[in-house]
């Protein structure tokens, strides 16, 4: 049974998820449109530029990651954890895919952020593992 904050936390990786494949597939469009043209200077299909982008699809996604890291922290969930990885993940792969073209202080402070997702999902795998579930609680009430 999944509890009404475990469906919060989940919509929130989700909605998170969709952000960064829509951050990744905008960076993709401006690659294959532009390869020679610089990358600040470059926009996709979204009319974002590189700072807005980042700031609203990837610090979003982020932002939201972590709020439903908090609002499921307690709830026992093989989903969230997963979900937490893989938008981590998704956030360092991308950072790295255009490292190139990036400064050192982006480069370094993004890959901290999906080290940090990538942190609280191992978390929960972990602390899920002791935690216990519902089927617990009412088999002591009995």
């Amino acid at each position: 049974m999944i509890t009404a904050k475990a469906k919060v936390a989940i919509a929130l990786l989700a909605a998170s998820l969709i952000l960064l494949i829509l951050y990744g597939t905008d960076v993709i469009v401006i690659f294959l449109s532009s390869p020679n043209q610089s990358f600040e200077d470059s926009q996709g299909f979204l009319p974002l530029d590189a700072r807005t982008r980042g700031s609203a699809l990837g610090g979003g996604a982020v932002i939201m990651s972590v709020i439903a890291f908090v609002i499921a922290r307690k709830e026992r969930s093989n989903i969230i954890s997963v979900l937490l990885l893989v938008n981590g993940g998704l956030i360092i792969a991308g950072i790295l895919a255009v490292a190139a073209e990036l400064g050192t202080a982006s480069l370094v402070s993004t890959i901290a952020l999906g080290i940090v997702l990538v942190g609280l999902g191992i978390w929960k795998i972990i602390t899920d593992r002791g935690a216990p579930t519902t089927k617990d609680y009412t088999s002591k009430i009995r």
